[in-house]
Protein backbone atom coordinates (compact mmCIF):
# COMPACT_ATOMS: atom_id res chain seq x y z
CA UNK A 1 0.00 0.00 0.00
CA UNK A 2 2.97 2.51 1.01
CA UNK A 3 4.99 1.56 -2.51
CA UNK A 4 1.87 2.33 -4.66
CA UNK A 5 1.04 5.79 -2.68
CA UNK A 6 4.74 6.53 -2.90
CA UNK A 7 4.79 5.41 -6.23
CA UNK A 8 1.66 7.81 -7.31
CA UNK A 9 3.15 10.26 -5.03
CA UNK A 10 6.62 10.34 -7.49
CA UNK A 11 4.60 10.38 -10.59
CA UNK A 12 2.44 13.26 -9.49
CA UNK A 13 5.50 15.15 -8.68
CA UNK A 14 7.44 14.43 -12.09
CA UNK A 15 4.34 15.67 -13.93
CA UNK A 16 4.25 18.94 -12.34
CA UNK A 17 7.61 19.38 -13.03
CA UNK A 18 7.84 18.28 -16.90
CA UNK A 19 4.42 20.68 -17.65
CA UNK A 20 6.58 24.11 -17.80
CA UNK A 21 8.86 22.39 -20.33
CA UNK A 22 5.83 20.87 -22.45
CA UNK A 23 3.59 24.54 -22.44
CA UNK A 24 7.14 26.20 -23.70
CA UNK A 25 8.09 23.49 -26.41
CA UNK A 26 4.28 23.93 -27.27
CA UNK A 27 4.33 27.91 -27.85
CA UNK A 28 7.71 27.29 -29.35
CA UNK A 29 6.42 24.93 -32.02
CA UNK A 30 2.65 27.18 -32.75
CA UNK A 31 5.21 30.19 -33.06
CA UNK A 32 7.06 28.25 -35.57
CA UNK A 33 4.08 26.87 -37.53
CA UNK A 34 2.62 30.79 -37.97
CA UNK A 35 6.31 32.35 -38.67
CA UNK A 36 6.34 29.57 -41.58
CA UNK A 37 3.08 30.72 -42.64
CA UNK A 38 3.98 34.69 -42.48
CA UNK A 39 7.47 33.36 -44.52
CA UNK A 40 5.06 32.08 -47.08
CA UNK A 41 2.77 35.20 -47.14
CA UNK A 42 6.21 37.44 -47.73
CA UNK A 43 7.74 34.78 -50.27
CA UNK A 44 4.05 34.65 -52.34
CA UNK A 45 4.00 38.73 -52.49
CA UNK A 46 7.49 38.93 -53.85
CA UNK A 47 6.59 36.14 -56.29
CA UNK A 48 3.37 38.29 -57.61
CA UNK A 49 6.13 41.08 -57.70
CA UNK A 50 8.60 39.80 -59.75
CA UNK A 51 7.03 37.67 -61.97
CA UNK A 52 3.52 38.76 -62.84
CA UNK A 53 1.11 41.26 -64.13
CA UNK A 54 -1.51 43.71 -62.56
CA UNK A 55 -4.57 41.68 -61.59
CA UNK A 56 -2.69 38.35 -60.93
CA UNK A 57 -3.89 36.36 -57.52
CA UNK A 58 -2.43 33.95 -55.13
CA UNK A 59 -4.35 31.87 -52.19
CA UNK A 60 -1.97 31.50 -49.16
CA UNK A 61 -4.06 28.86 -46.02
CA UNK A 62 -2.89 29.95 -42.39
CA UNK A 63 -3.58 27.40 -40.20
CA UNK A 64 -4.63 28.34 -36.46
CA UNK A 65 -3.81 25.72 -33.86
CA UNK A 66 -6.66 25.41 -31.42
CA UNK A 67 -5.44 24.66 -27.57
CA UNK A 68 -4.05 21.17 -27.13
CA UNK A 69 -1.24 19.43 -25.38
CA UNK A 70 1.56 20.06 -28.41
CA UNK A 71 -0.21 23.69 -29.33
CA UNK A 72 -0.92 27.28 -27.59
CA UNK A 73 -3.85 28.99 -28.82
CA UNK A 74 -4.35 31.53 -31.08
CA UNK A 75 -5.78 34.92 -29.76
CA UNK A 76 -5.29 36.73 -32.87
CA UNK A 77 -3.84 36.57 -36.46
CA UNK A 78 -3.60 40.28 -38.11
CA UNK A 79 -2.48 41.66 -41.11
CA UNK A 80 -2.45 45.04 -41.06
CA UNK A 81 -0.72 48.20 -42.72
CA UNK A 82 -0.98 50.71 -40.41
CA UNK A 83 1.28 52.74 -40.70
CA UNK A 84 3.86 50.46 -41.61
CA UNK A 85 2.79 46.73 -43.11
CA UNK A 86 3.35 43.82 -40.83
CA UNK A 87 1.85 40.60 -39.07
CA UNK A 88 0.99 40.61 -35.43
CA UNK A 89 -0.08 37.33 -33.85
CA UNK A 90 -1.14 36.98 -30.15
CA UNK A 91 -1.20 33.41 -28.18
CA UNK A 92 -2.83 32.34 -25.52
CA UNK A 93 -0.26 32.32 -23.49
CA UNK A 94 -0.12 36.11 -23.73
CA UNK A 95 2.90 35.72 -25.63
CA UNK A 96 2.63 38.68 -28.53
CA UNK A 97 4.83 38.80 -32.03
CA UNK A 98 5.08 41.83 -34.72
CA UNK A 99 6.98 40.89 -37.98
CA UNK A 100 7.38 43.58 -40.38
CA UNK A 101 7.06 42.77 -44.10
CA UNK A 102 9.05 44.76 -46.52
CA UNK A 103 6.80 44.13 -49.39
CA UNK A 104 4.57 47.13 -50.79
CA UNK A 105 1.60 45.76 -49.55
CA UNK A 106 -2.05 47.20 -49.04
CA UNK A 107 -5.00 46.01 -47.45
CA UNK A 108 -7.75 47.75 -49.18
CA UNK A 109 -10.65 46.36 -47.05
CA UNK A 110 -8.85 47.58 -43.65
CA UNK A 111 -6.76 45.07 -41.61
CA UNK A 112 -7.08 41.16 -42.02
CA UNK A 113 -8.12 39.76 -38.92
CA UNK A 114 -8.77 36.12 -37.67
CA UNK A 115 -9.00 34.63 -34.29
CA UNK A 116 -10.91 31.21 -34.27
CA UNK A 117 -8.97 27.93 -34.69
CA UNK A 118 -8.58 26.09 -38.06
CA UNK A 119 -7.41 27.07 -41.59
CA UNK A 120 -8.33 30.88 -43.38
CA UNK A 121 -7.73 32.04 -46.54
CA UNK A 122 -5.50 34.83 -47.18
CA UNK A 123 -6.23 36.34 -50.87
CA UNK A 124 -3.46 38.35 -52.52
CA UNK A 125 -3.79 40.26 -55.73
CA UNK A 126 -0.79 42.37 -57.98
CA UNK A 127 -2.64 45.70 -58.38
CA UNK A 128 -0.93 49.40 -59.26
CA UNK A 129 -0.78 51.65 -56.26
CA UNK A 130 0.00 55.04 -56.23
CA UNK A 131 4.06 54.22 -55.99
CA UNK A 132 3.85 51.36 -58.57
CA UNK A 133 2.99 48.07 -58.05
CA UNK A 134 1.57 47.03 -54.66
CA UNK A 135 0.02 43.67 -53.15
CA UNK A 136 -3.51 43.86 -51.98
CA UNK A 137 -4.56 41.43 -48.92
CA UNK A 138 -7.53 40.12 -48.39
CA UNK A 139 -9.01 37.92 -45.87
Amino acid sequence: MIRALLAVSLAAALLAVSLPAVEAAAADRTAAALDRDVNRLERAGESLLAADDPGARRVLTVTLPANSLVAVGVERFVVDCDPACGVRYSLRNGATRTRRLSLPLVTPDGPVRFGTPGDHRLRLGLARGDGGRVVTVRG
